[in-house]
C-alpha cells in the first residue's frame, strides 16, 4: 500500500503499547498502523457525513412550511428514519451548526444523544463532558449521555417539600377523611345497639 506523505506522519504518530504489538513482527505491526490510520479517517467521515446530514435537513426544514416538512419526514424521500432526521435537526440547530467539535468524536454518538445535547439548559461544559468520556473510552450510551448533561435531576413530586398552605390543605383533608372513618364507625355502633336492645326486648 503506497502512502502519501500526510499518511507517513498519520502513521508515525500511531502508538501502540506493548500489549498490542507482544508477539508480533514488524510487518504485523505496520498492516495494524496503517488500518488503523483508515479507520479514524473513516470514523472522521462518519463524523462529517453526520454533520452534513444534519446541516442539509435543517437547511429543508428551514425554507418549506411546517405542514411540508412533516409530509416530507414520512415520505420515506431520505434513507433514515423520521425520528433519527428529528434528532439531527434538533442536534444541529441547538448546537452542532456552530461546533467545531473533531467529526470523529461525533461518529462515536448516536442522533439521539446529539439531540440531548441540545436540551434546554444544557451547556458547552457539559457538552465538553461527553466527549471527554468518549475520548476516554467509556461507552456512551444516551442514557449515559443524558447523565452526564442534566444529571440525575429526576424526583418524584412527594420529594420536595410542601409549603405552609399546602400542609394545612393535607392536614384539613386527613380531618376531613377520619371524621367520616369516625361518623360511619359512630352509624355502625348504633345500629348494634339498636339491634341489642330489641333482642333483649324479645327475650323473655
Amino acid at each position: 500500500m503506497d502512502l502519501s506523505p500526510t499518511e507517513v506522519v498519520e502513521l508515525a504518530n500511531v502508538s501502540l503499547n506493548n500489549e498490542v504489538t507482544k508477539g508480533l513482527v514488524p510487518a504485523q505491526v505496520e498492516y495494524v498502523k496503517e488500518s488503523v490510520v483508515e479507520i479514524n479517517e473513516e470514523l472522521s467521515c462518519v463524523g462529517q457525513s453526520l454533520r452534513a446530514v444534519a446541516a442539509n435537513l435543517a437547511d429543508i426544514k428551514g425554507n418549506i412550511k411546517p405542514g411540508n416538512w412533516r409530509a416530507f419526514l414520512k415520505s420515506g424521500a431520505i434513507n433514515c428514519s423520521e425520528r433519527f432526521a428529528i434528532d439531527l435537526v434538533s442536534a444541529y440547530t441547538n448546537w452542532l451548526g456552530g461546533s467545531d467539535i473533531n467529526d470523529n468524536l461525533l461518529a462515536s454518538l448516536t442522533p439521539r444523544s446529539l439531540a440531548l445535547m441540545g436540551s434546554k439548559g444544557v451547556t458547552d461544559k457539559e457538552r465538553q463532558k461527553v466527549f471527554k468520556a468518549v475520548e476516554s473510552g467509556e461507552r456512551m450510551t444516551e442514557a449515559a449521555v443524558r447523565v452526564l448533561v442534566k444529571g440525575n435531576k429526576k424526583k418524584s413530586k412527594s420529594s420536595f417539600p410542601k409549603n405552609e398552605t399546602e400542609k394545612i390543605k393535607s392536614l384539613k383533608e386527613k380531618i376531613e377523611a377520619y371524621k367520616k372513618v369516625i361518623n360511619n364507625l359512630q352509624d355502625e355502633n348504633r345500629k348494634l345497639s339498636k339491634l341489642l336492645s330489641n333482642r333483649e326486648k324479645l327475650i323473655p
